[in-house]
This record gives structure tokens, sequence and C-alpha cells, in this order.
């Protein structure tokens, strides 16, 4: 779980353009607030990267035209780009850059060929001579890498990693996603940004595998498992595919009731007194910062302690009137 995890009002239970003004009735109060994470820290961008990693492996189990590939910029079409960018600065420049490139080059290709080309692509920036910034990533066509060239026309357009790896595989996909996790010693405050098509991953729901995920009370498998039979936490994506508002609300009070907490891959009973949580997470924290990963100083102890606290008196109140009289709603 996040190492600066906060806890914030769920939208569900507030005045929006979905419910039209019509707040639904609350009947467990622990599902006012929902947890998110920081986005930065080691725990949410190792989750992020598997999560990328199981929707892609199961994309080309499917599609099969997967090609592994990297995108440069030469300095001349870098610079044409530049000159259209106002205000912004530093690697929020760069990145923009990135943004505006992979967008008319998709624009080209669907003119060309009546629908754009699906990819997944993720930025690095360069730690030779300039440092330039460039792509790594898939793209799923029957076209060759020389067609990819001409449509992209920003620079070269590398097959694979540009080292002789250029299968699209498990190895290849964890080659990619882990410049979503890693830390870039020499650019340690600049963030990668990813670009992908719509729906990759999608035909897993359709899969037997995805009924091993169905709803069930108190024992649903939240879990996506491997070829290889390796178990990892099933993406965000599926979760909100697969399981109704109400069931993720479920499994939210769920987790809350087995009163355990994960931190760095450890599982904590927080049942008695939350010692070991608090001590584990300082321990992961400081190993975060040594790493060189975000750290939120922002994050404040007492006020995310006091957002727990009203889930425990929440949860005590469940327990007392919830179940028998449905009062929860209005305590």
């Amino acid at each position: 779980m996040c190492l600066y995890p906060r806890i914030i009002r769920n939208r569900k239970y507030t005045i929006n353009d979905k419910n039209g003004g019509n707040v639904p009735e609350c009947k467990d109060k622990r599902t006012l607030y929902v947890p998110i994470g920081c986005g930065n820290c080691m725990e949410c961008r190792r989750q992020k990267a598997g999560a990328w990693k199981v929707r892609m492996m199961e994309d080309i189990r499917v599609n099969k035209n997967a090609m592994f590939i990297t995108f440069t910029f030469s300095e001349h079409e870098l610079q044409k780009i530049d000159k259209e960018i106002r205000k912004l600065k530093g690697y929020d420049r760069d990145n923009e850059i990135t943004r505006i490139a992979v967008r008319r080059f998709t624009e080209r290709w669907r003119k060309k060929y009546g629908r754009t080309i699906r990819h997944w692509l993720v930025t690095e920036l360069g730690h030779k001579g300039t440092e330039r910034i460039h792509l790594h990533g898939i793209v799923w066509t029957d076209e060759d890498i020389k067609e990819v060239r001409r449509v992209w026309k920003y620079g070269k357009v590398v097959k694979g990693d540009g080292k002789g790896k250029h299968y699209v595989n498990e190895e290849s996909i964890g080659y990619i996603v882990k410049y979503i996790s890693k830390v870039d010693k020499m650019h340690e405050n600049y963030k990668s940004k990813i670009y992908a098509s719509k729906g990759l991953g999608s035909e897993y729901l359709k899969r037997n595998n995805a009924k091993l995920n169905e709803y069930k009370e108190d024992g649903t498998d939240e879990t996506y498992r491997t070829r290889r039979g390796w178990k990892l936490g099933l993406p965000i994506y599926y979760r909100n595919k697969l399981y109704s508002e109400e069931e993720r609300e479920k499994l939210w009070i769920e987790k809350l009731d087995k009163q355990v907490r994960y931190v760095d891959g450890v599982e904590i009973d927080i049942s008695k007194n939350e010692d070991e949580y608090w001590k584990k997470l300082d321990e992961v924290r400081k190993k975060n910062k040594r790493l060189g990963y975000e750290v939120d100083e922002s994050w404040e102890k007492k006020k995310y302690e006091n957002q727990r606290r009203n889930l425990k008196r929440w949860e005590r109140i469940q327990k007392l009137y919830g179940k028998e009289s449905g009062q929860i709603g209005r305590k």
C-alpha cells in the first residue's frame, strides 16, 4: 500500500454530475471515505508498473502483431516542436513535446490507415550527451518498421531496445514498465509520461480466468495469475470492470473488517494495536527516501490518524446497530 496514504470523501456521497444532485443513502458510514495513494512513492509506482505489465501481457495473448520499439527525436525536430510551447519549463516542457509528437503521429496513422495505431509508450530522458527525451514501448501493427519510421518522422525508430532485444514477451514488457517504477538517479525529479490506447488488455475480461475474480462475499479473489503461476494484484482497470460500485464498496468494508495492513509486501495485523504498522511504515519510508523515490513532505500523520479514528468509530456503530436496525446511515 501507499507509504503516504490519504483518506478522502467518497464522491458517490457528494453532489456531482453523475448523481444529478440526488446523493444516495449511505448504509455504512465507513464508505463515506475512501483511501487514495500519493502515486509517487515506491509502493505506488510499483503497483502502477505491475498493473500495466498485467494488461500488456494479456493483450499480447490475443494480439500477436505487437512490436517492441523505441522512438527518438532529432535535435532539429525537437526544436521545431519546442518553439510551439509556451510557459512550460524543465521536465514539463520535455513531456509536452512527447505529448504533441505522439498525438500527431497517431493522427497521421489514422489519416493514412483509417484507424489509429494501438500503442503503449513511456518516456525516458537520455543519460549521455544531449540527454534528449525519447520513448520506449509497444505498437501493434502489421506494417513493417520502415513504415512506422515514415509516419513517425521525428527521428530514428529502433526496433526493440537498441541492444538486440526486440521480441514482445513477458521479459520485454517488464523492461519497458520499469521506467514507471525505477528512479532516474540523473533526473531524480523527472516523472515519466505514459501514452496508451484505450482498452489494452480488455480481452482478459472474456477469459475463464476472470471468472475466478467474480465477487464472493468474504471470499473474493482479487489476484491475477501469470502463466508461470505467480500471483499479482488485480489492476484497478479490471476491478472497475469486474465489480459493480456496490461490490467495490463491500470489498472495501471487508478489508476494514480484516484489520490488516500491507507495507512493502508484508502483512501486518492491527487488530490489537498499530505500533508494528507505524514502525514498519517508518522503516520503509526511510528506504523509499534512500532509494531516491519522492517523499510527501505535506503528509500529516495527525490528520490521517483522525480520519482513521472516524472510520473506527463508525465501525463500532456498525457492529452495534447496522446489521440489526439499518440505522448506520443516520448515526
